[in-house]
């Protein structure tokens, strides 16, 4: 029998459509959820259903490579002979919750059929796993993968630019803690993604996008990165009231109160996980106790404690 690699899910903590337009991002891998490739004759409903979707994948790598527009090299018949021996991906990644279900997919495909990972570098890896990943959202920037696989911090400069760096010393500090809300509902990653692009279009939007949102969120990394609290928590709160003046329709209406008390009081933050609709939403206090009243019925997690 096989043995297989475990996949973690990942957290975005800055970046989100940002980085599509070349600003800086930061994500971590995420221990809570993961998932592994897994071989059994006889296939519950939830397996028999990886399956398919992983023989749907396979064909659409198959038919790249057939057209010499796969830019890497896969062992096919590896992959096909696996999958007819009862290869399914066990996952506990929640789907379109924003923290990676397709990319640690994605990542455990090129990790365990690809044959040419070692000399591969970021940039190229990146590519790489954007077009795999394209499979499942039509547009990808093949950071999800790239984090599942590196399974550790990853810091992106622009799109050419990434480096490996430590855990951010804001996730380690007692002064701050960070945390996913649950909303208990799945985004649409594709629609959301085509909604900004559509706004893009328009130059008074990608204008505020470089020469405010960009910069706030490159500062945010800075600082929760460095550790310096007192100024992170002062420039996340610039973040938060811009993603609720030009992203509303990526947050969820829901959320709309508890959004709007974070901006305008001290107690807590919130901004998106991810592409937004559903799913987490990440937020920043000095008082989980206090913010875990304010949030009473709604599921937290605090991110420390899965790292």
């Amino acid at each position: 029998m096989e043995t297989y690699r475990n996949f973690n899910a990942k957290i975005l903590l800055f970046g989100e459509y940002s980085v599509i337009c070349n600003s800086m991002g930061l994500t971590i891998p995420y221990q809570a959820y993961s998932g592994i490739f897994r071989q059994a004759e006889t296939l519950t409903e939830e397996q028999q259903h990886s399956r398919e979707s992983l023989k749907g994948f396979y064909k659409y790598l198959l038919q790249l490579s057939g057209k010499n527009e796969l830019l890497t090299s896969l062992d096919f018949k590896k992959f096909k002979n696996t999958l007819d021996n009862g290869l399914y991906f066990d996952s506990q990644i929640p789907q379109s919750y924003g923290i990676g279900s397709s990319g640690a997919l994605s990542a455990a495909v090129f990790d365990h059929f690809g044959l040419t990972k070692m000399e591969t570098s970021l940039p190229e890896l990146k590519r790489i796993f954007a077009q795999m990943e394209s499979w499942f959202h039509g547009i990808s920037s093949g950071l999800d993968p790239l984090i599942s696989y590196l399974n550790k911090p990853l810091l992106i400069h622009d799109k050419e630019k990434l480096e490996t760096v430590p855990m951010p010393k804001g996730l380690l500090s007692g002064e701050l803690t960070t945390f996913l809300v649950d909303t208990e509902q799945t985004g649409k990653t594709n629609n959301l993604v085509q909604l900004f692009f559509d706004e893009c279009r328009h130059y008074k939007f990608y204008k505020e996008v470089k020469d405010k949102l960009t910069p706030l969120n490159n500062r945010c990394i800075h600082l929760f990165s460095e550790g310096d609290i007192p100024g992170f928590l002062s420039e996340i709160k610039l973040l938060s009231a811009f993603f609720w003046e030009y992203f509303k329709p990526m947050i969820p209406s829901e959320f709309h109160g508890l959004w709007e008390k974070g901006i305008n009081e001290d107690l807590f933050t919130l901004k998106l996980c991810g592409s937004g609709g559903g799913g987490f939403l990440l937020g920043f206090t000095s008082d989980f106790e206090a913010v875990q009243k304010e949030f009473k019925g709604i599921n937290l997690h605090k991110i420390g404690q899965s790292l």
